[in-house]
């Protein structure tokens, strides 16, 4: 599959992808800084954001000079907020690799993430779009209230699927939205475009974020395997096991750990419950896309078929994916 997904990309996109230079910008900026996140949080990943932000360019004919800031912006944002995830999750792994606070230090992993949000600030205002400043700002603080949001779920054990699907919002969509709607505002679209393209990448980060609870439980994850159930936190997937298993959510509510409580009792119905929904906001995703092709499409007056289909097999992707 990801052979398959990597030849629907186009060919100048899998290059730009090639160039993108992740390292801090700031001039002067400290190179220790530099070094521990170029090997670890900045190490290795699919670059879907990135590449999800090129196809957006060019959907948009956004030129790659002008779109590689935001590519770069996006995936530093994403590894700063994974920076502190492992601290917050007190991970030891990282894409099979030792986890950055396993590397260095909790203190060191925060103050690295702060760094690395700090340069991605610095480097959005000196373009000089302010609704760009803006847009990535909110990512920032989306990121932090949802982690906010899932501790203080954890430590309340108060779950809800509302509760679930706002973390998701605010840590997974959020960040899959500025992919998606940041080309848009650097072309100078309509608000009503702008908000289509926001409303696109929010539906394939929910979908994106079910798909991972449900690998998480696959063995195949390159993350601490059932790392959620390790750290007492209930994602999706766990939040429906838990309701199909009222005995152990009546005990887990009780004080009990989750960890104790596992089994896999009803875990088949539980993924296939957390799948369904990861399938209906890619439907809604795909719908949103064919409207805004038909509003590019009307703006610019000619076909964009080509430029749609690479979309199109990103959506089929995140759907089909198993790791």
């Amino acid at each position: 599959m990801i052979v398959d997904f990597f030849n629907s990309i186009p060919a100048a996109v899998l290059s730009e992808l090639g160039k993108l230079d992740l390292n801090i910008q700031i001039e002067n900026a400290n190179p220790n800084i530099n070094r521990l996140l170029s090997r670890t949080v900045l190490f290795g990943g699919k670059r879907l954001r990135p590449m999800l932000t090129y196809l957006m360019s060019d959907f948009f004919n956004v030129d790659y000079s002008r779109s590689q800031l935001l590519a770069r912006s996006v995936e530093q944002v994403h590894a700063a907020s994974l920076s502190h995830d492992d601290v917050v999750d007190n991970a030891t792994l990282r894409r099979g690799r030792p986890s950055i606070n396993n590397e260095a230090s909790n203190k060191l992993a925060v103050l690295s993430g702060d760094y690395l949000l700090a340069d991605v600030i610095v480097a959005l205002s000196k373009r000089g779009n302010i609704t760009l400043v803006n847009e990535m700002s909110r990512v920032i603080m989306d990121l932090a209230e949802g982690e906010w949001l899932q501790i203080e779920a954890s430590e309340k054990r108060n779950y809800s699927r509302e509760i679930i699907a706002t973390i998701a919002d605010k840590k997974t969509a959020s960040v899959m939205s500025w992919c998606t709607q940041s080309p848009a505002i650097e072309g100078g679209f309509p608000d009503y475009v702008i908000k289509n393209a926001y409303q696109f990448g929010r539906h394939l980060g929910l979908a994106f974020q079910l798909k991972d609870d449900v690998i998480d439980f696959s063995g195949e994850s390159k993350k601490d395997h059932l790392s959620d159930l390790e750290n007492g936190l209930v994602n999706s997937v766990l939040f429906e096991w838990l309701e199909l298993n009222r005995e152990a959510k009546e005990r887990y509510l009780r004080g009990e750990n989750l960890r104790d409580l596992w089994a896999t009792t009803h875990i088949a119905e539980a993924l296939n419950s957390v799948d369904k929904q990861a399938q209906n906001h890619l439907s809604l995703a795909k719908k949103i896309l064919d409207t805004l092709a038909a509003e590019v499409a009307h703006l610019h007056g000619q076909n964009i078929e080509d430029k749609l289909r690479p979309l199109k097999f990103v959506v089929d992707f995140i759907g089909n994916r198993r790791f």
